[in-house]
Formats: C-alpha cells, sequence, structure tokens
C-alpha cells in the first residue's frame, strides 16, 4: 500500500434510485431492486451497506428521495448500520446531479475528503477484492483525478458501457491504473461484434462507481457542467440541513434544485469531457448488474441440472429453469427447461430465460391497461412498522399493520372516508386525537373519520393491528398512507 493512503478514510456516498421495471414483478416504482432481497438474505442496499463496514471508511452518505427515505431507515435500522447524512433529491435529475450535490456538500468543510460514489443496486460477490481496488485507487483520486472502476470482462457483453484504458499511472514504480484519454475513453453499448473487439483490445466494462476528491468533481462540474453545478450549488445553499440526532437531513431547495437539466448522467456531463479522469481494473470481484430476470438466472447458485430455486418452488424433470416463489405459493415445475417462473404478491410471470428482456414490452402493455401491479406493491415499510393490504373487497380494504418496538405514527387520516383498527394479542399500545390519548382494548375496534389527525403508538415492543379502510380509493398508493402532519422543526446546523 503507498504511504500516501495510511490516514486516508473515504466517505461512501451511496445512490438509492431507480425506477424498478426491468426486475417486475419483483420490482416495482415503489420498490426497485435495491430494496429486495435478490443474492442472499440481505438486500442489495443491506449489502452495499455491509460493503462500506471497513476501517477505510467513514459512515455513508446516502442520495435518495422522500419516497424511499422510510424504507432507506427501515433497511438500515435491521441491519444496525449506521450513517452519516440522508440527502433528499427533490426529485430525480440523474446521477450528474446527484453526486453533484454530495460533493458540494462536502467541499463546504472538507475540499480534500476523498467520495467513494457507488450504486446501491449493485451485486459485489468478493468484497474484499473490491477493498484491494479502492485502496489501490486513493493515490490517483488524491492526485486530482476521478476515477473509475472498470470490471474485467468476462464475456463480449453488450448491455454494458466500456472503458478504454490509455497511459498508465504509476505510484512508487507501480502501475496502480490507468488515465483515460478523451475523445473516445468512454464507449457506447456495442453490438456484439464491437463487443468482441473491445474484450480483445483489453477494454473494461464501465460499473459506474467513482472515487473522487469532493474539490475535484466540483472543479469539473464547474468546467464542464456549469449549468448543473450552479443549480445544485444554489439547493445546497437554500436548502435545510436538519440534524435529527443519529444522522444529518440534508434537504436541498426543491426550486433551484429543478434548474438541473434533466436525467444527466455523470458520464456525459463530466468524464466524457474531462481530461482527469482514470480507471483502475477490477479482476474477480464477482460484480453484476442485475439487468433483467435471466440475469437472476446467471449469477445464481445452481442445482445438479442447471435450476435456480429461492422460495417455495420445487422442479421435477426439468433443467436450466428459474423459480422465484415469494407470494406463499409453492410452484412446482415439471418436464420443461430454460423457464423462469416469477410468483409475486400480486402477480405471476411465465416466460422463456431467452425472452427475458420482453418483460419491458409487458410492462408497457400492463401500462396502457393502467394496471396498478406494474408501479406498486401491496405491502410497504415503514419507518415504525410495515402495513400489508390482505384482502380488498367493493369499498374497503382490509390490511395487517405492524409496529415494530415501540414506534409510533402521527398522521392525517386520508384517502378513505373512515378507518378503523384492532389490536391483537396482550401487546399494548394507544391512539391519541387531538393529543389526547386512550388504550386500545385487544380485539375491539377503533375508528377514525377522514380529515381527523391520530397518533397510533405501541408501548410494549411489536404491536400487530388489523386496519380496514372503508370506502376507500383504491387508486391511493400504500407508500402514501399515514401522510405525516406533524414535522419538529431543528435548528439549521452546518454539514460536518
Amino acid at each position: 500500500m503507498s504511504t500516501l493512503t495510511k490516514s486516508v478514510t473515504v466517505i461512501p456516498a451511496i445512490m438509492i434510485g431507480g425506477s424498478g421495471t426491468r426486475l417486475w414483478p419483483l420490482s416495482r416504482s415503489n420498490m426497485p431492486k435495491q430494496f429486495l432481497q435478490l443474492v442472499n438474505e440481505s438486500s442489495l442496499f443491506q449489502n452495499t451497506l455491509a460493503r462500506v463496514d471497513s476501517a477505510l471508511f467513514s459512515e455513508p452518505w446516502l442520495l435518495t428521495c422522500r419516497a424511499f427515505v422510510d424504507m432507506v431507515n427501515a433497511q438500515a435500522r435491521h441491519v444496525d448500520a449506521n450513517f452519516a447524512c440522508i440527502v433528499l433529491e427533490p426529485m430525480q435529475r440523474g446521477t450528474a446531479a446527484a453526486l453533484a450535490a454530495v460533493a458540494e456538500a462536502i467541499n463546504q468543510s472538507d475540499p480534500d475528503a476523498l467520495v467513494l460514489a457507488m450504486p446501491a443496486d449493485h451485486v459485489i460477490e468478493n468484497p474484499e477484492i473490491f477493498l484491494e481496488a479502492v485502496h489501490k485507487a486513493i493515490p490517483l483520486a488524491q492526485s486530482s483525478k476521478i476515477v473509475t472502476f472498470g470490471i474485467v470482462p468476462t464475456a463480449p457483453e453488450t448491455g454494458f458501457g466500456y472503458i478504454r484504458p490509455g497511459t498508465p499511472f504509476l505510484v512508487d514504480g507501480q502501475v496502480i491504473g490507468s488515465l483515460v484519454d478523451q475523445p473516445g475513453g468512454f464507449l457506447e453499448k456495442p453490438n456484439v461484434v464491437r463487443a468482441q473487439e473491445f474484450v480483445e483490445l483489453g477494454y473494461l466494462w464501465n460499473a459506474g462507481i467513482f472515487l473522487f476528491k469532493a474539490s475535484t468533481l466540483v472543479g469539473e462540474l464547474k468546467r464542464h457542467a456549469p449549468d448543473v453545478y450552479e443549480a445544485v450549488a444554489a439547493s445546497i445553499e437554500n436548502g435545510v440541513t436538519r440534524d435529527l440526532g443519529s444522522h444529518l437531513l440534508l434537504m436541498p431547495n426543491e426550486e433551484d434544485f429543478a434548474r438541473c437539466p434533466l436525467d444527466i448522467p455523470i458520464d456525459t456531463a463530466v468524464l466524457e469531457k474531462s481530461s482527469d479522469v482514470a480507471v483502475v481494473p477490477c479482476d474477480d470481484i464477482g460484480w453484476a448488474d442485475i439487468g433483467s430476470l435471466s440475469a437472476l438466472w446467471d449469477i445464481s447458485d445452481k442445482d445438479e441440472n442447471g435450476n435456480v430455486l429461492r422460495g417455495d418452488g420445487y422442479v421435477s424433470q426439468s433443467r436450466n429453469c428459474l423459480v422465484h416463489a415469494e407470494a406463499g405459493r409453492r410452484v412446482v415445475l415439471s418436464h420443461i427447461e430454460d423457464i423462469m417462473v416469477i410468483d409475486s404478491e400480486d402477480a405471476v410471470v411465465v416466460l422463456p430465460k431467452s425472452e427475458a428482456q420482453r418483460v419491458k414490452d409487458i410492462v408497457n402493455s400492463l401500462k396502457k391497461m393502467n394496471a396498478p401491479e406494474v408501479s406498486f406493491t401491496r405491502s410497504a415499510l415503514k419507518s415504525w412498522g410495515n402495513v400489508k393490504i390482505d384482502r380488498i373487497y367493493d369499498d374497503s380494504q382490509v390490511c395487517a399493520v405492524t409496529f415494530q418496538g415501540k414506534g409510533s405514527v402521527t398522521y392525517r387520516v386520508s384517502g378513505a372516508e373512515s378507518e378503523t383498527w384492532f389490536l391483537h394479542g396482550d401487546k399494548r399500545a394507544e391512539y391519541g386525537v387531538d393529543g389526547h390519548f386512550i388504550p386500545f382494548i385487544s380485539g375491539s375496534p377503533v375508528t377514525f373519520i377522514k380529515g381527523q389527525v391520530v397518533t397510533i403508538r405501541s408501548a410494549s415492543g411489536m404491536s400487530e393491528f388489523t386496519y380496514v379502510r372503508k370506502d376507500t380509493d383504491l387508486n391511493w398508493r400504500i407508500d402514501d398512507w399515514f401522510p405525516q402532519v406533524v414535522e419538529v422543526e431543528a435548528p439549521r446546523v452546518r454539514v460536518l
């Protein structure tokens, strides 16, 4: 290890976004793939948190949107992961705006801080080898280079962009990476013939993982993407930062942030224009960007017949099949080959592995039908617990609600004319309307009407309820249930 890296601490910046349609019906708009358990018993986001649980890293910064805050907090808490700050993007404007926000915020207090930006939805099976690559890349970042990590290809893949390594970069006589010369250093997704050429020439897959000094990225944004930088810098200056005790919440100003160009990736905004970009190759880290249902079969452990089973599945006389059964039903396959069966809570998809990309066409057709299953799940994870729709009738929804620990929620009754709560078991919980609290009696209904401000809180560990919404708006997204009306103001603080 170079002497330059001995006392360095890196700030991870985890990007948590995405629309969640490529892996439908597993992923949805309100449940994109980073929150799913696709490779083990943890979600991809939780695996990313574990990946940066190392002495090399400080507590991570998380970049997400308001719709995912509850999910982020709940999943982080479930694995006892701490984080320093949530940057709450007012709307999605692409990775250039997202990384500009975190770089500008950190640059204000520590311009030389090193930031490792990474998506929350990648698979890295060998994180210890990845950490070695990060260590190796630190001298490059300290030399004011924006470092991207290039994956050594295992095949002429047409679904990834490629990086062309240029002049080797040496530290103490050892090659630790290469500069990326422009134009032509970053190449778009090729056809099969071009992909084969790229592999033979030693080009690398672009993994979308970057290491940089905060001041370096800020300077390159000013130079190459001033419209992005100026909008984001103003949104940080005019935004609000709250100290929530366990972490900071940085909320850029919405009006300023909205001036960012739509959907501009950091690659086109900066990397393809900058003369200060380098690449460090990553070999054998087990990297994957799960971009289709068939990719689940590619990366998963298989039985002696090439079958992949997750959940309650059974195969007989079948080969090279994928069964993902998570809805509580047993899925049985017999005498077939190369078939995928995805059994989710409200949709079943069956198609050949070779047609996995057809999911996009299926989703587009269902969108034209206004099928709610395309975008939204029947369950939602909240910071205080979870809620799940069990049954839907003509005029009501019957749901299960669980409070974890001594959780509580204060909200305005919306989206239904009335709602009724039934507490189960011997746990203690109470409800309040206008500040007056009354204990629930197990099994006895408590009804609230539209417009009331209600507080529900558990007093003795996990509490379970049946929750009935009467005369409900069936298009009201479960994510938006329990709309908050009380938000404690905290003093504005400087980002550390």
